[in-house]
């Protein structure tokens, strides 16, 4: 049945209306009473989640809104409350004005009610800090980048030995930033179009997911690559990656991702961000 339902789905995709079987499902799961969290991101994992619903489904995954709908007014309405306050208060400190950018500002509130905010302005110049400012609270607080680092290099190895040989011989794995990368989720190099697709995997359970990314932007970019010969081409070149590329890059990820079982991992209501089982 399942096998069945697998070619089903991949028929419907080849002729353009994939999404219809998923936006069936998904409306099914939010008017379930309560929200079963499992089965959301169960369907984050498992297919590409219609742009209408990703706000909501990403509340309702990471807590910000609790799995009964009846109190979802309220709880929206005391968050909303608890952004305000804290707004006023940086604004009485002085600590924002109405030239604070969006980002700098969820960073600042973050760390004012957390306690963790320093009586002197600050660069930011630590990475949590900066993951902070470039996505949101949520992501920032997943540390196993240095795990994720490594298993990239060795997943490269296996994909492509041509592409990982010629940036180990240019010691390139020690300078890339693939900790930042994992850190803000590829916010600072993916357009948000193609970004929001990876995130629906992390929101529903895998930051595996992200190591595939690494890998995908490898062999993306295996041609230009190849021709450089030196450290700080490739570096500038991987910083800013061509704006049409996001899709082929999250499209090769996915892929990766799947073949290495991480659609079939099992989401878990009882493990914030994440325990991730996916085998890869």
């Amino acid at each position: 049945m399942s096998d069945e339902r697998n070619f089903r789905t991949y028929y419907y995709k080849k002729f353009g209306i994939g999404g219809v079987e998923e936006k069936k499902s998904i409306e099914i799961l939010l008017n379930e009473h309560p929200l079963n969290i499992d089965k959301l991101r169960q369907f984050c994992l498992m297919f590409q989640v219609p742009a209408k619903y990703r706000i909501y489904l990403w509340k309702v995954i990471l807590g910000i809104l609790p799995c009964g709908q009846g109190s979802h007014e309220f709880v929206m309405d005391q968050r909303k409350q608890q952004y305000n306050d804290l707004l006023h208060a940086l604004k009485l400190m002085r600590r924002v004005d109405n030239s604070t950018t969006a980002g700098l500002l969820v960073l600042k509130m973050y760390k004012l009610e957390t306690g963790m905010l320093t009586f002197e302005e600050q660069e930011l110049v630590d990475p949590d800090d900066m993951a902070l400012f470039t996505i949101s609270e949520a992501l920032s607080n997943i540390e196993e980048d240095d795990i994720n680092t490594e298993k990239a290099v060795n997943s490269l190895k296996k994909e492509d030995p041509k592409i990982w040989q010629h940036l180990n011989q240019h010691d390139m794995f020690s300078i890339l930033p693939l900790r930042a990368w994992f850190l803000s989720g590829f916010a600072d190099i993916l357009p948000n179009t193609s970004m929001e697709r990876i995130w629906d995997k992390v929101v529903g359970g895998s930051f595996a997911v992200l190591v595939h990314v690494a890998v995908a932007i490898f062999l993306t970019f295996k041609r230009p690559l190849l021709s450089m010969n030196n450290r700080e081409s490739m570096l500038k070149y991987l910083s800013k990656l061509p704006e049409d590329s996001g899709d082929v890059v999250v499209v090769k990820a996915l892929d990766l991702w799947q073949q290495h079982g991480g659609h079939q991992m099992v989401a878990r209501s009882d493990s914030p961000l994440f325990s991730d089982r996916s085998p890869s």
